[in-house]
């Protein structure tokens, strides 16, 4: 069974990775975190998340920030 972060389904930022146009240039985001089961706790907005915090919208999960 491949991993899955347990925040994917309800991360906006996820949903953005994988609808969107762009998603050539930003899909090994997802591959790189979300679906790293060794990886996954480094992602910016699962820090936040775990800190009680709301990530930014345009926070990826490598820290930087989407920009338009």
């Amino acid at each position: 069974m491949t991993f899955r972060c347990k925040n994917m389904d309800g991360c906006p930022m996820y949903k953005y990775l994988t609808s969107s146009i762009r998603i050539l240039q930003l899909y090994p985001l997802v591959e790189e975190y979300c679906q790293n089961p060794e990886k996954y706790k480094e992602c910016a907005r699962y820090k936040l998340m775990m800190e009680g915090e709301v990530s930014p919208d345009n926070l990826l999960p490598n820290g930087t920030r989407l920009k338009n």
